[in-house]
């Protein structure tokens, strides 16, 4: 696994020993690193993918920025697209997780570059502001919003406590390794959060690449009922599985979903170069 810098971007990468496909680039969702992706790049260079995953701005290793609560998703849409021009790969398979889902389909818009573009538990255009009927304390949104109004009011980036984080994403992770996953996550912009809960806008018909949403039906944070109305919207292909929670990259039998979405991208059309 190698680490590219650019200009304050870290972006990690692993190379296939032969490139038979266009490549892959990971955006994490919120509060998270490219680290997370690693299962996902040590697979997709074994299919012959060279795979990137890049650590937005303010996002370790990527250059501390001061002032991240104030960090808009138009910044991390500057960065991806810094990285694409940057890289000069003139096809690449874009996939988002939770925020990063945004981040990829605002990308991807118009942009002749994006071959195709998969969502993971991915954060919809129409916003994530839960229902009354959801806010209470068994939920993780409960203490999550309480948190983020506490940053709002002390202009300062949030970051989940571990037990918040144990029910909220980590819940399906092997409890030995939830410090070790925790530790690949790190404070999020309060603009950028604002901005996913109350919607951000997306045109399904400037997307002209083939689209795969992934749902979780053991996820807290971006429940598998939005990501089915996610792909309705969108118009596009939808895989929904039983056993996983927000974290499908990192949890117990992840080559699964990381071999579907091979499969689908060749199914699609993207066969060997």
């Amino acid at each position: 696994m190698l680490m590219i810098k650019i200009d304050d971007l870290a972006v990690l990468q692993a190379r296939p020993e032969q490139t038979r496909h266009c490549p892959v680039l990971f955006i994490h969702g919120a509060g998270g690193t490219g680290r997370y992706w690693k299962n996902y790049l040590s697979f997709f260079a074994g299919e012959g993918r060279e795979a990137f995953a890049v650590s937005l701005r303010g996002h370790p290793p990527s250059q501390r920025v001061e002032g991240l609560a104030h960090v808009s998703l138009e910044d991390y849409i500057e960065d991806v697209e810094k990285v694409i021009k940057w890289l000069g790969r003139p096809e690449f398979v874009l996939a988002g997780h939770s925020l990063g889902a945004i981040v990829a389909q605002k990308t991807a818009e118009n942009n002749p570059h994006i071959e195709a573009l998969v969502t993971i538990a991915g954060a919809p255009p129409f916003g994530v502001v839960p229902s009354p009927e959801e806010l209470n304390v068994e939920l993780p949104y409960s203490g999550t919003l309480v948190r983020t109004m506490w940053g709002m009011m002390n202009q300062k980036p949030v970051k989940p406590t571990f037990a918040m984080a144990e029910k909220a994403f980590l819940n399906n992770i092997e409890p030995e390794e939830r410090k070790e996953v925790f530790s690949m996550f790190a404070a999020e912009s309060l603009v950028a959060l604002y901005q996913v809960a109350q919607g951000y806008p997306v045109y399904p018909s400037w997307i002209k690449c083939p689209q795969l949403v992934i749902g979780c039906a053991k996820d807290a944070l971006a429940p598998a009922s939005l990501q089915r109305r996610l792909a309705e919207y969108l118009g596009a292909d939808y895989i929904e599985y039983e056993q996983f929670a927000h974290l499908p990259m990192l949890e117990r039998g992840w080559e699964k979903s990381a071999r579907d979405i091979s499969a689908w991208l060749q199914e699609k059309g993207h066969r060997p170069q």
